[in-house]
């Protein structure tokens, strides 16, 4: 059985464009804060893409900004700024994420604590002895979401986003004129 082709997939930016493209991102100006806008609507485009497919990018420029337009240069600065970015998020989200959960499972014993109590208190009815019990234990286990979201799930979309960064520094740049 013969391997599958990957079909490289082809973004094309155009630089203020009088016709209105679908699927093509559009630059409205000729430095790099307007270009880093742009390359940032690029990865909201490709976000969805298979992260094995390659990535091509097709500027078109207006006539006079060929020559004196870096693309190249602040294409790779952009991705440089960003995995900066990115890496310093995802070090800071775990480092909170490993300090609340600390905290919330001392928060934790002591709501285990609380229902066990109310478990063993012979003075409520049985139905208030069973909503304490169960609403202490409810709470306790709860409280950990956050943490464990923290720790375990919110660093999936960053290095998603790290990911989405590396094929954007890899893609090929090809540069038309209007």
């Amino acid at each position: 059985m013969p391997a599958q082709e990957i079909i490289p997939e082809i973004i094309h930016i155009y630089q203020s464009s009088q016709k209105l493209i679908p699927g093509s991102v559009y630059w409205h100006g000729e430095d790099y804060p307007s270009f880093s806008e742009t390359l940032d609507r690029v990865l909201q485009q490709i976000k969805t893409s298979p992260l094995k497919q390659t990535l091509h990018v097709s500027v078109h420029l207006h006539q006079a900004n060929v020559l004196n337009t870096p693309i190249e240069e602040w294409k790779k600065f952009y991705c440089a700024e960003k995995n900066q970015e990115y890496t310093s998020e995802h070090v800071l989200m775990k480092r909170q994420g490993y300090r609340f959960l600390w905290k919330c499972l001392i928060l934790l014993w002591v709501f285990l604590t609380a229902a066990y109590a109310f478990d063993k208190m012979k003075v409520l009815g049985d139905y208030s002895q069973m909503l304490g019990r169960e609403t202490f234990f409810f709470l306790g286990w709860v409280i950990l979401w956050k943490p464990i979201e923290m720790i375990v799930f919110e660093p999936w979309s960053i290095k998603h986003q790290l990911r989405l960064i590396k094929k954007l520094e890899q893609a090929k740049i090809s540069v038309t004129t209007l």
